[in-house]
């Protein structure tokens, strides 16, 4: 894994979701104080805490280990749908499929 890729990950999914640093601490159970060290990877997470960063913020463990991919948009997605209920899910799903369907046609 690069140097840096962890914090680099966290940061930009907490941005692209709009969350600051304490709101997700306080999301996670963490203070901000540790949020501040773990984007800066002054430290590194607890596997419980990496989880919890993971499942908050959308993104896979492929965002860490291949770093030079962009998985932003794929990142925020993930992180959109994760925070929507099944209900939600079925009609975005729906509505894609309605989209490329009568895009194809």
């Amino acid at each position: 894994m690069v140097k840096g890729a962890l914090g680099n990950v966290i940061r930009k999914s907490r941005i692209s979701l709009g969350y600051s640093q304490e709101e997700l601490s306080e999301k996670i159970g963490i203070t901000p104080t540790h949020m501040k060290h773990l984007e800066s990877e002054h430290r590194k997470p607890s596997l419980e805490v990496l989880i919890r960063l993971m499942e908050t913020l959308g993104f896979s463990f492929d965002a860490l280990v291949f770093p030079s991919s962009d998985n932003t948009i794929q990142n925020e997605w993930l992180a959109l749908l994760s925070n929507c209920t099944e209900s939600e899910q079925n009609i975005i799903r729906d509505m894609v499929i309605s989209i490329k369907k009568n895009h194809l046609t």
